[in-house]
């Protein structure tokens, strides 16, 4: 028998090539939790149920997104109807359906119509009901003690600040997803807006909100009005003049503030009735939106509200204000929510 020696093992010719040692993936740098910071929201990293919020009403444990919504306030609305769709609100205020002051009013129309009494509230068995600053805090301890849960809810004046209350919203809602796709789309529109008005104050025209419902109203500083003039690239005259808010003047005054444009933030007969009245005082020929015949109609459903749709009060004062720069311009409106 052939003895086998080492020298006869026949040995592999190659040298073995080390495995590579495996790259890891990036790991991608995760979207910052937009909810974080939101006022009202006790646990922003919470997205399933129950959750809690707390408003100045107190603390609210939600177990499932609500599905029977009251709310006494246009603007909370208008963003639930964004938000989840009109449906999911049991009845509305009556002027929450009307043309001439909600953008969102067919929406609306359908619905059955309420008001604020207590009574007529609970027996509509709302499992939530939205209440603003301006609800009677009389209101929403009766229906506290009736066993309703009543959440309080901000808005604000500026399309932009009003972004944390659309937050806030959508997840008190269940609507997470949609109330970032709104909020972003805010931020793009306005930033829009704001890539084609001029920076320098030289060249923004002075602008003037008013209204007449027996007497002459001017909208001042902290007003709805003026976040949209100066959103659009003007200067609020009444609150360069110290007006806050909204309060009475003379026409004496329209002349000492000198507006370029005045802007008549009122249903439109009315507006146009007034804009007539205007021109004809001698004693305003002289200032320049008289002189220059810039009294314009401005749809009060922009401007009367506090949601969203502000932004398109925005997007039509720019046009008003910088002909030139939006000629080619056409702004759309928000599209109405659906599956």
């Amino acid at each position: 028998a052939r003895v086998v020696t080492p020298s006869s093992v026949i040995r592999s010719t190659t040298t073995p090539v080390p495995t590579l040692t495996p790259t890891p993936e990036p790991t991608a740098t995760p979207e910052p939790n937009v909810f974080a910071g939101v006022p009202g929201i006790l646990d922003p990293d919470n997205f399933g149920w129950p959750r809690q919020i707390e408003t100045s009403e107190g603390v609210v444990t939600l177990d499932a997104p609500p599905q029977r919504v009251y709310s006494m306030s246009l603007g909370h609305a208008e963003i639930l109807a964004a938000l989840v769709g009109a449906d999911k609100l049991i009845a509305v205020v009556s002027f929450f359906a009307d043309p001439s002051t909600s953008a969102a009013w067919a929406e609306f129309e359908p619905l059955p119509k309420a008001g604020s009494d207590p009574e007529e509230i609970v027996s509509l068995a709302p499992d939530l009901v939205l209440a603003s600053s301006f609800t009677s805090s009389d209101t929403t301890e009766i229906l506290k003690e009736l066993g309703i849960s009543v959440v309080r809810a901000d808005l604000e004046t500026s399309a932009l600040g009003n972004i944390p209350n659309i937050l806030f919203m959508g997840y008190l809602l269940g609507a997470e997803d949609r109330a970032v796709a709104l909020a972003a789309e805010i931020k793009q529109r306005l930033a829009y807006v704001d890539s084609l008005t001029p920076s320098n104050e030289d060249e923004k025209p002075r602008v003037l909100a008013m209204s007449r419902f027996f007497d002459i109203y001017v909208a001042g500083g902290g007003s709805t009005e003026g976040g949209i003039i100066e959103a659009a690239g003007g200067v609020n005259v009444a609150a360069e003049s110290g007006i806050d808010g909204h309060q009475t003047i003379s026409p004496e005054s329209i002349v000492a503030m000198n507006p370029d444009i005045i802007l008549l933030t009122q249903p439109e007969e009315g507006a146009l009735e007034f804009a007539s009245e205007l021109y004809s005082l001698e004693a305003l020929s002289g200032v320049p939106a008289v002189r220059d015949r810039r009294v314009i109609y401005a749809d009060p459903v922009y401007y009367t509200t506090l949601s969203h749709w502000n932004v398109r009060g925005i997007e039509d004062a720019a046009k008003i204000f910088f002909p030139d720069a939006f000629a080619a311009v056409t702004f759309k409106d928000f599209s109405p929510y659906s599956e």
